[in-house]
């Protein structure tokens, strides 16, 4: 799966027979493929992540899956990824997809949008900060920079900091990418909470009993991009 792109497992709550989607977090140090590693952020009155939380160290989980996201083509150019909250996992799988693949040229940018700074600790200019200060997603994205350098970039923005994500700095991070001459497929990313979608993107909708993409609406249908494969988790 992590040759392919996004994909996600479920995790069952026995107590209650519910199941929650999860996203694994790519491998940093070389693949051990027996091992899965998950950003699980305790939701108010969240069955599933506060039954993890409660766990202790070597519980035992239910998983199913894998179920896949979405295959990113091989020979993709450019990757745009707009993650609100816990939805900078997904956009995790494909940087280090996209990244780890030989004889590519091609580049990834993702904005993270978090209410907190504390969610995000350490992101953007350091200001002296030491490392060992540095959020540990925060840790994993300047892992992946240095891997690939030049390929990989990263905007935080905040909201009690009074930094958006807005259609001004959407566009010109899809604009920017206009001016490269690599040729292939153009994908923007959309995940996170379900409000954070709809913003953007719009809802998606039920289609032949199942979840399915829906239009392109809210600040990315105003913008009519062209080129670009636009895409909802």
């Amino acid at each position: 799966m992590w040759d392919k792109g996004i994909w996600s497992v479920e995790v069952k709550q026995p107590e209650l027979q519910i199941a929650r989607s999860y996203t694994p977090l790519p491998p940093i140090k070389p693949v051990e493929y027996s091992e899965l590693r998950f950003l699980v952020r305790k939701e108010h009155r969240g069955e599933v992540s506060g039954y993890l939380h409660r766990l202790g160290c070597s519980s035992q989980i239910e998983l199913r899956g894998p179920h896949p996201g979405f295959d990113i083509p091989e020979n993709v150019a450019e990757v745009v990824f707009l993650a609100g909250g816990t939805g900078i996992a997904p956009a995790l799988q494909a940087a280090y997809t996209t990244l780890e693949r030989k004889d590519t040229e091609a580049r990834v940018r993702i904005v993270w949008s978090n209410r907190r700074r504390d969610d995000c600790q350490g992101g953007g200019p350091l200001d002296g900060m030491d490392h060992q200060e540095l959020g540990l997603i925060v840790q994993e994205l300047e892992i992946l920079q240095k891997k690939h350098p030049g390929r990989l970039t990263v905007d935080y923005v905040v909201d009690e900091e009074n930094t958006f994500l807005n259609q001004k700095s959407i566009a010109q991070l899809t604009q920017d990418s206009g001016r490269r001459n690599v040729e292939g497929p153009k994908l923007l990313f959309i995940s996170g909470p379900e409000g954070f979608v709809n913003h953007f993107a719009g809802p998606k909708r039920w289609e032949d009993g199942k979840e399915g993409q829906g239009v392109v609406a809210g600040v990315i249908g105003k913008m009519k991009l062209r080129d670009w494969t636009i895409w909802k988790l």
